[in-house]
């Protein structure tokens, strides 16, 4: 049976109810066991088995058809029994139990689903038999239906069901508890209808990589028709039109699916090696167009990318990674629903901080993904998250009923529809989800639970919104049902639930948003916002290394020419409220914090500077070559930044502008440096990003010695080139002056008795007498030679 809620779902205010009802359900229970009978047989029965004894017998009711009572139609309640005994039975029976008074409250709903009161009693000409012999281990199934006339009830109402086996003495053996709604069909006796509004959850695990694909392929299961997003999707579109249920949707499970469409990878190490390569997903494909068209007609509130807790991220200062997974949410969404019709906000990399939210993008059909309402984790908000909620332009927000209670003198179920200050302008429209029925809800997962506690929940449920009419007939109010985040409900209960609900004749549907535009009337109750925190909330510790991840991650974005988008979606994935309660989930969201750490220091480390470990400057002054080496797959921009001595003994002039690096090479820079004197000089070079923060990788050291070298050797080329010009210059001038001699001795008169004076010229040369010149002092100069 059902087990009870982990909180007892009795409104606020109301002490003496619970205590009026505990009193009269002990004075029944005492006046049972006195009285003896069956009631009495089943509590002995209860006791005993309790106590350690095994029962023979196991019932389990699986339906109730129709749903509720009418004054014309009976119902059909059908089950099976299991015998776990070793041995045969015979001549067991099943027959009905009920009450020709309803149950008074919801609080008397929660104590006859615990046992706790005996509200019924068997209804005469409901006992049906069994197979003649039941052997061990066998079951049976049974079927009984119940007429008006039989039941005998006059007012609309729940009022109790039971299905029990009854032995061949006829000894009670075992019961099961339901709830049985009747619906009289005359006007003057029927309820006004209360409008009832669904969230219909499509939110998963954040699973994205900064490399581009995703950490794992879980999410490819659950997008198949058997899968769990696949079932909720299914069961949602199938009764959209019906229920006018509003969707609830993570940007980022609308990212991956769009991401999956495509050949895609997964897994991988943090440096972004050893992935596997997927085809495209049919799955995905086929998901992400039903999720397209089931948005496109209906209206849908769309959550921060990754479903980020806001409330444990503004509790710790965290507002900035709010607002931009605001942003960078609507930005995704747009682009996985309507790449071409993006509502001008930009892609999910342009919008990734900053951006305040509006009314979120068109999708193609006319929906609209409304980020200005939102739907905290637990439905739990304290007024300083209201006030940052209001802040990023959140104008509607759906609360628990656990912390918006109405005053102690509200008797009864309030609208849904109230309103609290926001802090930072109007008051905030709240809507306020259920709790009772959200933790019912929260019992029925596909993993644990069986068909028959699958029918609880689902009976159990419309018995709620029947009470709540039932509390105030006469009074039109308003009703929000909220399932968990991350719903895993059985096969078909999900589609149960919303086609009971849909045709229920108390109930009137309607969205979301028609519910945040209705006026005050008179269903409505003030109610307070309580100043409480979830203890599921993620964990400090956690989101100080988020926060370290932040400064990290913002540093590697500063110098990408373009923007990772890749990289905003795994770091919002650390803060997604899928990790909340600590355990497994907390320890999954510090792998990922070490998942995305890693990336960022590995593109980090990839962009360097290299240079020389020694430069020798020929004097003073020269030029340093020094290259900036980007091992990215994109381009980077960077500073370079000098580290020198104090005292000015070494100038480095830098580029006067950010240097930009493409993808897979290296840039050379060539500084001039200029030394104050003669001697070696330490410096150390880094590079930093262009706001001036410097990158994490090891800085460069260089020893750049200056000389006089430069100096002295123009002394000396001055030198040598003086004396050879000096030296040239004289020898000039003493050739001329002997040519001018040998010409004026050739044009003298020849002497007597010398004809023609060739022999004197030829016996007196003076060229011949080394006297007649001054020694040549280039005389000994190497490669001289003598002779003509």
């Amino acid at each position: 049976m059902l087990r009870p809620p982990d909180h007892p779902p009795c409104p606020a205010g109301r002490p003496w109810a619970r205590v009026l009802a505990a009193l009269a359900g002990v004075c029944a229970l005492a006046a049972a066991v006195a009285g003896g009978g069956p009631a009495a047989a089943e509590v002995a029965g209860a006791a005993g088995q309790s106590a350690g004894s095994a029962l023979p017998v196991s019932l389990t009711i699986l339906n109730v058809s129709p749903d509720y009572l009418t004054a014309k139609h009976p119902v059909v309640v059908s089950g099976t029994v299991t015998n776990t005994s070793d041995s045969p039975l015979t001549g067991l029976k099943v027959q009905l139990r009920s009450s020709h008074s309803a149950l008074t409250s919801r609080d008397a709903l929660q104590m006859y689903a615990d046992s706790t009161t005996v509200a019924d009693s068997p209804v005469i000409g409901t006992a049906v038999p069994l197979t003649a012999t039941l052997a061990p281990k066998a079951t049976a199934d049974f079927s009984v239906k119940l007429k008006p006339a039989q039941a005998g009830l006059t007012s609309f109402g729940v009022y109790p069901l039971a299905a029990e086996v009854v032995g061949q003495d006829g000894a009670a053996l075992i019961a099961e508890r339901t709830f049985l709604p009747y619906w009289p069909g005359k006007a003057r006796q029927n309820p006004k209808r209360q409008d009832i509004s669904w969230i219909w959850p499509l939110i998963g695990r954040p699973d994205r990589s900064a490399c581009g694909g995703l950490l794992s392929n879980r999410l490819a299961a659950s997008l198949t028709p058997h899968g769990r997003l696949g079932r909720l999707l299914a069961a949602g579109r199938d009764y959209a039109a019906r229920t006018h249920l509003t969707w609830a949707v993570d940007p980022e499970l609308l990212s991956s699916a769009a991401l999956m469409t495509k050949p895609y990878h997964s897994g991988g190490t943090p440096s972004c090696g050893g992935r596997t390569s997927r085809p495209a997903s049919q799955a995905a494909a086929a998901w992400l167009a039903a999720a397209r068209s089931a948005l496109a007609s209906e209206p849908g509130l769309l959550t921060p990318y990754a479903d980020v807790d806001a409330a444990a991220l503004i509790h710790r200062g965290l507002n900035a990674d709010l607002a931009t997974a605001i942003s960078f949410g609507r930005a995704s969404a747009g682009q996985a629903l309507a790449p071409r019709q993006a509502s001008g906000s930009g892609s999910a990399a342009t919008s990734s901080t900053g951006d305040k939210p509006g009314n979120g993008p068109d999708i193609p059909g006319g929906g609209r993904l409304d980020s200005r309402l939102a739907w905290p984790a637990g439905g739990i908000a304290s007024f300083s998250v209201i006030s940052a909620l209001g802040a990023d332009g959140i104008r509607t927000v759906v609360l628990n009923s656990s912390v918006m209670r109405p005053p102690d003198t509200v008797n009864y179920t309030p609208s849904a529809v109230s309103s609290t200050p926001s802090g930072v302008g109007p008051r905030m429209r709240v809507l306020v989800s259920d709790s009772t029925i959200s933790q019912i809800l929260g019992q029925a997962n596909v993993a644990s639970t069986s068909a028959g506690a699958a029918f609880s929940v689902r009976q159990r449920v419309l018995a709620e919104t029947a009470m709540i009419a039932a509390e105030q007939p006469d009074l039109a109010r308003s009703l929000v049902i909220a399932p968990p985040r991350r719903w895993d409900p059985p096969p078909q209960l999900a589609a149960d639930l919303l086609a009971s609900t849909s045709s229920a004749p108390w109930l009137r549907p309607v969205s979301l948003a028609k519910l945040a535009a209705t006026a005050p009337n008179a269903g409505q109750a003030t109610r307070h916002l309580r100043q409480v925190t979830s203890g599921d909330e993620l964990q400090r510790g956690l989101l100080r290394q988020v926060r370290q991840l932040g400064t990290q991650a913002a540093l590697l974005q500063s110098i990408l020419v373009q923007k990772n988008p890749d990289l905003v979606a795994a770091r919002l994935g650390t803060e997604s409220s899928a990790w909340r309660g600590g355990g497994r989930r907390a320890a999954t969201a510090a792998s990922l914090v070490r998942q995305v750490s890693g990336y960022v220091s590995s593109q980090l480390r990839a962009v360097q500077v290299i240079g020389p470990q020694r430069v020798t400057l020929g004097g003073l002054s020269g030029t340093l070559p020094v290259s900036i080496a980007n091992r990215l797959p994109v381009a980077v921009r960077v500073q370079l930044v000098v580290s020198a001595p104090s005292g000015g003994r070494i100038d480095v002039k830098l580029p006067a502008r950010d240097v930009t690096v493409a993808a897979h090479t290296d840039q050379t820079l060539k500084l001039r440096v200029r030394a104050a004197g003669v001697g070696s000089t330490t410096i150390q070079l880094a590079l930093a990003a262009p706001g001036g923060a410097r990158l994490p990788a090891a800085e460069v050291t260089l020893t750049v010695q200056a000389t006089h070298f430069g100096t002295l050797a123009l002394y000396i080329i001055g030198i040598a080139l003086a004396v050879f010009l000096l030296a040239s210059v004289r020898r000039a001038l003493r050739r001329g002056r002997g040519d001018q001699s040998a010409t004026a001795g050739a044009g003298a008169p020849d002497g007597p008795g010398e004809p023609g004076g060739a022999d004197n010229v030829g016996a007196n040369r003076s060229d011949d007498d080394p006297s007649a010149e001054d020694p040549d002092e280039y005389a000994s100069a190497p490669g001289r030679t003598d002779g003509g």
